[in-house]
């Protein structure tokens, strides 16, 4: 619960600082954010933080996921998006595990394949991603991982698409 805690003041911390910062030029009344989008953001942000809270687990930057892979740290990392998406474009090192968006949708064979990938040691520090932050592939993993008893699972919720605007490489 003390992980929990600490996860959530973060995330409402880098919440609180993006909000000042984009009120901190001109008045804040009558104006939009500068692309017009700060609505989306708001709602996604929410959205992560509460699938966050009900999944118990960890969320991992773009910058700590680089640094472990640079590391080489022994990290098992899953992207969640379908196998024909993978195969075009994945994180140095990624394993596939195609999980659909929605847990509800989730087939016994994709569960199964799934928990396979993961292995026997549940102290593993598991990171899973998948397209985008509103991408919920990654949560659905996230959460089956920590069902069945793994202790170290983080999300990382910007997905490839963080991962290249940070101007990382992929593998093709």
């Amino acid at each position: 619960m003390k992980k929990f805690k600490k996860i959530s003041t973060g995330i409402m911390g880098c919440l609180l600082a993006v909000t000042i910062a984009g009120c901190s030029s001109g008045d804040g009344l009558n104006r939009s954010a500068k692309d017009g989008k700060e609505n989306a953001v708001e709602k996604s942000a929410i959205r992560l933080v509460n699938a966050t809270k009900e999944g118990d687990y960890n969320l991992i930057s773009t910058d700590e996921l680089k640094k472990a892979i640079d590391s080489n740290e022994d990290i098992l990392l899953i992207d969640t998006i379908p196998a024909e998406r993978f195969a075009e474009t994945k994180i140095k090192g990624a394993v596939n595990a195609g999980l659909p968006k929605e847990m509800k949708d989730l087939k016994q064979e994709e569960k199964d394949n799934f928990l396979k990938i993961l292995g026997d040691n549940k102290d593993k520090k598991i990171i899973l991603y998948c397209g985008f932050t509103s991408c919920e592939r990654s949560h659905v993993g996230a959460v089956l991982a920590r069902q069945a008893g793994y202790k170290n699972v983080y999300r990382y919720p910007g997905g490839i698409a963080a991962w290249l605007d940070a101007g990382n490489k992929v593998d093709k």
